[in-house]
């Protein structure tokens, strides 16, 4: 009797670990799936903004635009990319 209860509580706990290591799989794949994008997110209608407010200025203007940016920004090098970023992390997110 007590081998058989034995029994039916480790198939009970296996089953159920199953369940946990999916459900916290399924998790981690999610969260780090949307990692890339949740940081772009935030900034996103800035960036578009900026971009189309980019493409109105005259050359003398990008100019003076790039130059007040700070180092190391990325609209200072790439001031009409956002939806290249967006295509980027897309790729990137269906080859991992």
């Amino acid at each position: 009797k007590d081998r058989h209860l034995e029994d039916e509580y480790l198939k009970y706990f296996v089953v159920a670990s199953r369940a946990r290591i999916i459900l916290g799989s399924v998790t981690g794949i999610l969260l780090y799936a949307s990692g890339p994008f949740a940081f772009m997110c935030v900034d996103y209608d800035l960036l578009m903004w900026l971009e189309q407010l980019y493409r109105f200025m005259s050359d003398e203007q990008k100019e003076d635009y790039k130059e007040s940016l700070p180092q190391g920004f990325w609209f200072r090098y790439f001031p009409t990319s956002t939806s290249i970023v967006y295509v980027f992390l897309c790729l990137v997110l269906v080859m991992f």
